[in-house]
């Protein structure tokens, strides 16, 4: 029954993640368990890992029904770890946002006002070389309306690329970066 007994405790250790496990006599069998015993027993004191022992484990174990939140609770190395790791990640994060998404953005937002400059220019040339009868007149309408569908077309993208450059921007501040 004593080797029962070590294995039923190391196994409340073990998938348990009270600070303290009391050992209880209960009808003549021994039983562990995180509840205060009901009639004999005794607390063990039980230490994370890390090594740290939580402050409120004597209070609670003597029975003074306070019972802590998560926050109380010391972490766990894992815990301690996957947190480092979250804040390794959202830096890392926030400076591709600084150095590359949010200044790819803008510029892309640039060359894209840029070739739409450039094809209107270029529309505005050749409708310039029209000849004034009605082949000319007609080659003129028709270069009109591809630059009213070049127009439409470079405001659509154009709000697209303001819009995606807001958004990376706005994820760039709320994790404490783009200040400027």
């Amino acid at each position: 029954m004593n080797a029962k007994a070590t294995l039923l405790a190391l196994t409340c250790l073990a998938v348990s993640p009270a600070w303290a496990i009391n050992k209880c006599t209960i009808d003549g069998r021994v039983v562990f368990q995180d509840a205060a015993c009901p009639g004999k027993g005794e607390t063990l004191s039980v230490r994370p890992a890390s090594g740290a022992a939580p402050t409120t484990q004597a209070s609670e174990a003597a029975g003074g029904g306070a019972k802590s939140d998560a926050s109380a609770k010391p972490q766990t190395e894992a815990q301690r770890i996957e947190q480092q790791i979250a804040a390794s990640q959202q830096e890392r994060r926030k400076q591709e946002l600084e150095v590359r998404l949010v200044p790819d953005a803008f510029a892309a937002i640039r060359r894209q006002r840029a070739a739409c400059d450039r094809d209107m220019k270029a529309l505005q040339a050749k409708k310039s070389r029209a000849n004034n009868n009605l082949a000319g007149a007609t080659w003129e309408s028709a270069i009109s309306g591809e630059m009213t569908a070049l127009a439409t077309t470079c405001d659509t993208r154009n709000r697209e690329l303001r819009e995606d450059a807001a958004a990376l921007r706005a994820e760039c501040q709320q994790l404490g970066g783009c200040k400027r």
